[in-house]
């Protein structure tokens, strides 16, 4: 009788544990990029593209069009929007980012914020976002886009915010003299435009850390880690996402995650807080704001220092 109530009572137990959903692993970005879907909050997250250029300027010829001919920036193939192109890209000492180390995870509700109904996405990549230059200035782009679609009981989209989770992996190099003018740095940012369904820009985020070593000032360090905006009501946008950490000769940087949140109105009787976000300036298309900041970064590629 003993052993039959022992069996009854792991059967039981099985019958429960098998009842009892697994929590789902994070997805990552090579999954998504494959085909993948997310959803969460009555907002579907799909159709996830690389979008980088397959074939991209090499270092000495980016450079050379940066600081002798930014005209020639224009014409150069550094973005592809049909997603057939490539996540990363990379410079000097730099590794592009490995789409499978980076895990993607649903955002439920920010309990910080209520009144806000804020469902969204958790980019964690602090094994792949990373520069160590060592003895030449290093630069690592990343970049991708995806679609957020309501649901037939979400209400429209709204406003879109970013935030940067640093890894508080930083180094500058010493400045040396001469220097020519110009700084070690290391830094570290994203860059978030979101379109509507014709295609059409509505506004953007930008978050980033900058950290730069003068001859004569030392160490200087400026931050914005986070950044939203609200816009008319949208069923559905378009996320376009630029990622870039670089650094000098002697630094490095690493950037941990990014949270991307999506503001469809709240539930009756909720109290939606959207208008009260700032506006964000307007920013250009994706392509000539990806060559800006390959720009701004590009001035440290003129440091060269023997290991």
């Amino acid at each position: 009788m003993y052993s039959l109530r022992s069996i009854a009572c792991a059967a039981a137990a099985l019958i429960s544990l098998h009842a009892v959903p697994a929590k789902a692993a994070p997805a990552t970005l090579a999954d998504l990029l494959a085909g993948g879907t997310l959803q969460v909050d009555g907002l579907t997250f799909s159709n996830f593209k690389p979008l980088l250029a397959s074939g991209v300027p090499s270092g000495s010829v980016l450079l050379d069009a940066i600081v002798y001919n930014p005209s020639l920036l224009g014409s150069m193939p550094l973005i592809d929007p049909t997603g057939s192109g490539v996540l990363s890209h990379a410079f000097g000492n730099a590794s592009p980012a490995v789409a499978s180390s980076i895990s993607v995870s649903t955002l439920s509700d920010d309990l910080a914020t209520p009144q806000v109904v804020d469902p969204g996405l958790l980019f964690a990549g602090p094994t792949t976002w990373s520069v160590s230059a060592g003895n030449i200035a290093s630069l690592q782009v990343s970049a991708f886009f995806y679609d957020v679609t309501r649901g037939s009981t979400s209400g429209p989209i709204r406003s879109a915010g970013l935030l940067q989770a640093t890894a508080a992996v930083v180094a500058v190099g010493p400045d040396s003299s001469p220097s020519a003018g110009l700084p070690d740095f290391a830094v570290g940012g994203a860059l978030q435009f979101v379109f509507d369904a014709s295609g059409q820009l509505i506004d953007g985020n930008a978050t980033g850390e900058l950290f730069a070593r003068f001859d004569w000032l030392g160490l200087l360090g400026s931050s914005q880690l986070s950044s939203e905006f609200a816009f008319p009501d949208q069923d559905s946008v378009r996320v376009y996402n630029l990622i870039a950490v670089g650094a000098s000769s002697g630094g490095a940087y690493t950037l941990g995650s990014l949270s991307e949140r999506y503001d469809p109105p709240s539930p009756p009787g909720g109290n939606n807080l959207a208008s009260l976000l700032p506006l964000a300036a307007a920013v250009p298309e994706p392509g000539s704001l990806l060559l800006l900041a390959v720009a701004v970064l590009g001035l440290g590629f003129t440091r060269y220092r023997p290991a």
